[in-house]
């Protein structure tokens, strides 16, 4: 009775295990075959952009909800101030194309243009159609309540962050459902600072005490190369789940979104986080 029993309790594991097993397992395989049974690896195109737009927005506690409608000068800034528009546009498109290299891809330049359309296989272009670095300050605030009183303590927090719009297309299938895609990402670093109120039961007395990890020049450069290399990333995994979303059979739902190390050649399920967001054209 008891074999029984534990046999029913299996039977009615595998059943609820088997929506989570048919999406990912079917789709696991249709990502294997992009990476590693095709034989020819998709030719992408990327264009470049020919500058990066640079703007600086203090904050201003009289209006903070305004922060991003006008920039400021230019001048005033903690940092951009002192970096040319086209050095940092080169570190971020450089990264991203010796990045996209190490995927297997076929990637080419608007100067191969030729070679691109001539290329079997499926093409796909990835215009850079605008990309901008802000710098903008920010006001972090801790409080606690000590013995009735609240004490609180401001942080004017400084922030670097590069945003990337992308036009995506397939060449020579513009129909209405595999048309032109508006894909978007974004990156920052900033000041860091963690701290919290001390009180002194002797004497009464309250202090703050904190650390902090402070942005520098130096940030905004590796900035630039991480959101290369990040969008890389990005490019190819959205081309591997467009495969797998349209090649996998699944009963029960849809794929997974998989991720790609290209490191190890693995794959991994991903959430809504670290990919393109996908805006309206």
């Amino acid at each position: 009775m008891f074999l029984f029993k534990k046999r029913l309790q299996n039977i009615a594991l595998f059943f609820l295990l088997l929506p989570a097993l048919s999406s990912c397992m079917p789709g696991l395989r249709t990502a294997r075959q992009f990476t590693d049974s095709r034989s020819e690896k998709p030719a992408v195109m990327i264009v470049p952009p020919t500058l990066s737009f640079i703007n600086y927005y203090p904050f201003d506690p009289a209006n903070p909800q305004a922060q991003f409608e006008n920039p400021a000068n230019l001048e005033e800034s903690n940092f951009l101030k002192d970096f040319d528009e086209e050095e940092l546009t080169d570190i971020f498109v450089e990264s991203l194309f010796a990045h996209l290299k190490r995927y297997p891809l076929r990637v080419f330049r608007p100067e191969q243009f030729d070679e691109f359309l001539s290329a079997p296989g499926e093409r796909y272009i990835f215009t850079i159609a605008q990309t901008e670095i802000i710098e903008y300050d920010e006001v972090m605030t801790d409080r606690a309540l000590i013995d009735t009183t609240l004490y609180r303590q401001d942080f004017l927090l400084r922030n670097i962050a590069r945003n990337t719009w992308f036009e995506f297309v397939k060449v020579d299938d513009q129909t209405e459902e595999n048309g032109m895609q508006v894909l978007y990402s974004n990156f920052f670093t900033g000041d860091f600072v963690d701290g919290r109120f001390r009180y002194r039961g002797l004497s009464g007395e309250v202090t703050y005490q904190y650390s902090s990890i402070l942005v520098g020049p130096n940030d905004i450069i590796e900035l630039n190369r991480f959101a290369g290399q990040r969008n890389a990333r990005y490019i190819f995994e959205h081309l591997l789940n467009r495969y797998v979303q349209k090649n996998a059979s699944t009963v029960f739902a849809s794929p997974a979104y998989f991720r790609y190390n290209v490191n190890t050649n693995s794959f991994s399920r991903g959430g809504e986080q670290n990919r393109f967001i996908l805006l309206e054209p």
